[in-house]
């Protein structure tokens, strides 16, 4: 356990029942970890995958304060996906991912902690993960860097990776 509240960011995707998975997400979030910070959800194209056929994903971010390090945090995200995190349909060109989190952040933590690589590996790469934190903590520095969200979107956004924000409406339970 880490001994003082860090705020950690988490990427959430589904591809699958996305409304679904990605409330039954912020539900089990919430309940485990109490108000939480959300970005705008967005509808985003796949990206690297290179299969016949791949719904869009609803990705967003949350963030919140927590004690738990690192490893722990993954295995509650772990324990949230649950069973259901990648469905095998029959054909194996279709590709299906009912919910994925991923930590993004967890304070100003850098490098390979517990298993886990921090900041996210994909922060750079991924303008779903990138461009709302950039949206939220625009001035933020990313941990590990001299630049900002806002700098490092301005910097490594990718035009072909498609998104659109979406109408989510998600009632944070009480």
């Amino acid at each position: 356990m880490t001994s003082c509240p860090v705020f950690a960011w988490v990427s959430l995707g589904s591809n699958h029942d996305r409304h679904f998975q990605i409330s039954r997400a912020l539900d089990e979030l919430a309940e485990r970890f109490g108000k939480l910070t959300l970005s705008a959800v967005y509808e985003t194209q796949p990206v690297g995958i290179k299969v016949r056929e791949c719904a869009p994903f609803y990705n967003l971010i949350a963030g919140f304060y927590t004690t738990l390090s690192p490893g722990e945090l993954n295995r509650v995200f772990k324990m949230i996906e649950g069973d259901t995190k990648y469905l095998l349909p029959e054909d194996k060109s279709i590709y299906v991912r009912a919910l994925d989190l991923d930590l993004v952040t967890h304070g100003e933590k850098t490098g390979v902690i517990e298993g886990v690589e921090l900041p996210y590996r994909q922060l750079l790469k991924h303008d779903f993960v990138l461009l709302p934190l950039a949206e939220l903590v625009p001035d933020e520095l990313a941990p590990g860097t001299s630049r900002t969200y806002a700098q490092l979107w301005e910097e490594h956004a990718h035009p072909e990776q498609k998104m659109q924000r979406v109408n989510f409406t998600w009632k944070a339970p009480d």
